[in-house]
């Protein structure tokens, strides 16, 4: 049977202090980006609690606003408004398309769970 020698050699102090600060670089750089994007996801929570706090008082802020300020809202809102007759047609801009289809997405919660008192 043919035995292979291996040779073990330890790492200088040089080889271990740059590959230390390699290690310590790149976990700098890691939390910099975990830190990043936490802010990121806080940002994006914000945001949407005030669309959503902004979309429930739709209706009186546009009762309250000028001629101009409604059709500002509905330019933000909406787009290709067509009149048919006496019918409107619109797509919704996103992600107000989304908002408006939550209530049908909460059927996809299907059935309580049966271990639910």
């Amino acid at each position: 049977m043919l035995e292979i020698a291996v040779k073990h050699r330890g790492i200088t102090q040089d080889e271990y202090d740059k590959k230390a600060r390699e290690l310590k670089e790149k976990q700098y750089t890691l939390s910099d980006r975990l830190r990043s994007l936490a802010e990121a996801d806080e940002n994006y929570s914000i945001t949407l609690i005030s669309l959503l706090n902004i979309c429930s008082k739709a209706p009186e802020l546009f009762a309250s606003s000028k001629v101009e300020q409604k059709r500002q809202l509905i330019n933000f809102l909406l787009s290709n408004l067509q009149l048919r007759g006496k019918k409107l047609d619109y797509t919704l801009k996103k992600p107000f398309d989304v908002l408006v289809n939550l209530d049908y997405r909460s059927n996809w919660l299907g059935r309580e769970d049966s271990n639910h008192k």
